[in-house]
């Protein structure tokens, strides 16, 4: 094997097989000057490297997660389209009746009118059994949640009652229900009915209630 002093000595001849210095430079100024080797230079500075592909389990996972989110909204969405179409059933359900009521209560009036009717003695049987009926028909309508108003001696309230005519009184310091000519009734806590009433109200020269202080 050839060393250095041998290089540096004088005749030195090259190795069998060992390129020439001037050999190998020339070698490399081939391959930099190689219009192919040039061109992927060019590509390896220009273009970044691809990416790699996205793992399919991953993208597998992230579906499965927008569909099951798009499932249960779906879910809660059907749950309370079915809630609200129980409760516009139960509403529409609670008040058909109205219109029923309404005529039946013509039935009651004419009762209260027979009772009010009696005149002699030998009518107390028909009158038993008229005010039997009578009771019977307001438990009936207790039943179905038609309740009668209490109207006689309470403060005028404009939202059940309504004043067919009125009387001034003395001592009287706000309108007060004096006279029913018609009871009025409501059908589960609303107003199925208006009390007609007589009104006596605070005379001319009465003075107005005065107000209580505040507390």
């Amino acid at each position: 094997m050839t060393t250095d002093e041998d290089r540096d000595g004088i005749g030195y001849v090259p190795d069998e097989g060992e390129p020439d210095a001037d050999e190998a430079k020339a070698r490399e100024k081939i391959v930099r000057d190689d219009p192919a080797q040039k061109k992927r230079n060019i590509h390896r500075k220009h273009y970044p490297k691809v990416p790699e592909a996205e793992d399919p389990l991953k993208k597998a996972n992230a579906e499965r997660d927008e569909f099951k989110d798009k499932y249960l909204r779906g879910l809660a969405e059907m749950d309370n389209f079915r809630k609200r179409m129980k409760k516009e059933k139960d509403e529409f359900q609670k008040y058909v009746l109205t219109e029923f009521f309404l005529d039946l209560l013509q039935v009651y009036d004419n009762l209260e009118r027979a009772l009010k009717a009696k005149t002699n003695e030998q009518e107390k049987g028909v009158v038993s059994g008229v005010e039997m009926i009578r009771k019977q028909f307001l438990e009936l309508l207790k039943k179905y949640q038609v309740l009668e108003i209490d109207a006689l001696g309470k403060n005028f309230d404009p939202s059940f009652h309504e004043a067919l005519s009125k009387e001034e009184r003395e001592g009287v310091s706000q309108p007060v229900v004096i006279e029913v000519y018609q009871k009025g009734f409501t059908y589960n806590n609303k107003l199925l009915r208006p009390v007609l009433t007589k009104v006596a109200v605070p005379a001319v020269n009465t003075p107005p209630a005065e107000s209580e202080p505040n507390s």
